[in-house]
């Protein structure tokens, strides 16, 4: 099993998303190249809470990380989310990162 340390956490290197994770939005605190992938807890400490599973954590190998996570930083987290913002937000900032990182998100498995 390959593994890439960001700081003082592990990520398991696979190569598509894993049914029942998600881009973990950490903007520049991860390698780049990489995009980091996290699943939620099963226990929230609060309604929407957002604790993850930090002994889970994965890690995609991705042509344009840091763009996706920096359009992810807007609000969208999906493709659909972020198709959705451009259709009806199209003057809005935010929407010329969304539309760079639409390619390089479509070219991973499972996101």
């Amino acid at each position: 099993m390959n593994k890439i340390t960001s700081g003082d956490r592990e990520f398991e290197i696979v190569d598509h998303v894993p049914y029942g994770y998600i881009v973990w939005n950490i903007g520049k605190n991860m390698i780049d190249g990489y995009l980091p992938l996290c699943r939620l807890s099963a226990y929230q400490p609060f309604p929407g809470g957002r604790n993850i599973e930090v002994e889970t954590l994965k890690a995609i190998k991705a042509d344009g990380a840091q763009i996706i996570l920096a359009a992810m930083s807007i609000g969208p987290k999906t493709i659909k989310e972020m198709e959705a913002y451009i259709t009806n937000h199209p003057n809005k900032w935010g929407v010329d990162r969304m539309k760079a990182a639409l390619p390089y998100m479509r070219e991973i498995k499972g996101l």
